[in-house]
């Protein structure tokens, strides 16, 4: 919805302003990709003036940092709670299969590639998500049939994490040559994984 010349005069709460231009930003990375996010196509898809999201996010890097540390944010938020399930390894799984996720964590790391600011952030995040991540599944996976020396849990998450991003990634493509066989692969794999010892 956008403003009239005079509601442009109206004045916003600064934390409201924000995220509108946060969400704004979100939803032209998921619609039309990163390249799509400038200050003028972030305020048309906010209903706000141009001027204002300059005021509050000076470069695109800005307004990019921004956007991306709200993400992580929400992320971690949810991740808490996914690791704190009853089936921690199966919610992680679902986690990051999860499309509007994943598919945002793609367009950012794509970004990365041509904005250091944002390659920054990523791999600052990167590193604490998946410590966290393995520290909070390696007893759900203490008793599964693995070399833990081979295969400890950061190796677990790291490689459900490249499946996810890989599969979401295909799919936006419109690849799915596969993607039936693995999901299914990966859900035998961690049912495996969290069978008791005895079992």
């Amino acid at each position: 919805m956008s403003e009239t010349s005079g509601a442009k005069r109206i004045r916003r709460d600064p934390e409201v302003a924000k995220a509108l231009i946060l969400d704004a930003t979100e939803t032209l990375m998921l619609e039309e990709g990163y390249a799509a996010v400038t200050t003028r196509a972030v305020a048309k898809q906010a209903g706000l003036a141009p001027g204002l999201v300059h005021y509050y996010y000076p470069s695109t890097d800005d307004l990019l940092v921004a956007a991306y540390r709200r993400t992580t944010q929400r992320n971690l938020e949810s991740l808490t709670a996914v690791l704190s399930s009853e089936d921690p390894l199966q919610a992680f799984w679902r986690f990051q299969t999860d499309t509007p996720h994943m598919a945002l964590a793609v367009e950012y790391m794509a970004l990365a590639n041509h904005r250091k600011a944002i390659k920054a952030e990523i791999a600052r995040y990167a590193d604490y998500a998946r410590d966290l991540q393995a520290e909070a599944l390696a007893p759900a996976i203490r008793n599964a049939p693995l070399d833990h020396e081979i295969c400890p849990p950061v190796c677990v998450t790291t490689l459900l994490v490249s499946v996810a991003r890989t599969l979401v990634m295909e799919e936006q493509a419109g690849i799915s040559r596969g993607h039936a066989e693995t999901r299914a692969l990966v859900r035998w794999l961690l049912d495996r994984m969290t069978a008791p010892a005895d079992a």
